[in-house]
């Protein structure tokens, strides 16, 4: 099944957490293998947008996640750099805060 981040957000700018959160709830009762998430269409993406969203998801599906497939617009490579970003991120969980606590404190 593909979900259309266009089609569900309305937007070609995925950048906020209302829309990260209308993601998300369109793809939570999926499997990771069930689905395709496409960005085709989609101009920006914020880290914000996709932690309300994917970041959530792999939360909540952590032992299959890396099924869960992708689709981006062409010329778009840094969309694929963001997702798996906060993918990794997300797996991190308690880890990843305490790398950035520990970062913010050396400041």
């Amino acid at each position: 099944m593909k979900i259309s981040v266009l089609d569900i957000i309305k937007s070609e700018l995925a950048t906020n957490l209302t829309d990260g959160s209308v993601l998300f709830e369109a793809i939570k009762s999926h499997k990771p293998s069930e689905i395709t998430i496409s960005f085709v269409g989609v101009r920006r993406i914020s880290t914000l947008f996709l932690n309300e969203s994917i970041g959530q998801y792999a939360m909540n599906n952590a032992t299959d996640i890396q099924e869960l497939k992708f689709e981006y617009p062409a010329g778009k490579e840094m969309f694929s750099f963001k997702v798996n970003d906060v993918i990794e991120n997300a797996l991190m969980g308690d880890e990843y805060d305490t790398l950035i606590d520990n970062a913010l404190l050396s400041m």
